[in-house]
């Protein structure tokens, strides 16, 4: 008798990531996958996790097999994808201003309406206001202000109005002699 072998091969598998998205900011989903191609026999189970790329800015990340395995009986082909992470929704509403015409314009303010914002990150630049200085209603806008490509800012505009200026003027006394021409009629602020 003259022996010879069996050879055992892997049995092929192709694993296909679960495309995701999450908002800047969010906990990341589960990474989940799919069997593509090929079978596993029902005892056998997968272990270990898919892994990402790093990095929790706005962008696109690679999802990878990372720990995954189903053993040493099968050569898994993996088809990766990608985790999206979008921008966080915020809505800024201004606070509407008034002021009497030649003041300063006052401080330019608002408010965070809806959304939060994560960790440290904080609002830059300021608010803007269209050209003028009479008497009247002028547009507040966001001008320079922004969070950064992490958010996405609706803004609610308001208004500056510019209020007349009181004054009070008043007639100088003045008097004459009968029969004289009247004095110049004066008036003092």
């Amino acid at each position: 008798f003259v022996s010879a072998n069996l050879t055992i091969t892997k049995r092929p598998i192709e694993v296909t990531a679960d495309p995701q998205t999450k908002v800047y900011g969010d906990s990341d989903p589960d990474l989940t996958y799919q069997i593509s191609d090929g079978t596993k026999l029902e005892a056998d189970v997968f272990t270990g996790t898919l892994e990402r790329a790093p990095g929790e800015n706005v962008g696109t990340y690679a999802i990878n097999q990372g720990t995954l395995t189903l053993g040493g009986n099968y050569a898994i082909t993996f088809v990766s994808a990608n985790l999206v992470i979008t921008p966080r929704q915020i809505t800024v509403t201004a606070d509407a201003q008034t002021k009497t015409y030649g003041d300063d314009d006052p401080d330019l303010t608002y408010k965070m309406t809806t959304g939060d914002l994560i960790g440290e990150d904080d609002f830059t630049g300021e608010l803007e206001r269209s050209v003028g200085e009479d008497v009247g209603t002028y547009l507040i806008n966001k001008g320079t202000l922004t969070l950064g490509s992490n958010y996405a800012i609706t803004f609610v505009p308001a208004d500056l109005t510019i209020t007349e200026r009181p004054i009070t003027v008043s007639a100088d006394i003045k008097t004459r002699t009968y029969g004289e021409d009247d004095p110049d009629l004066t008036y003092s602020i």
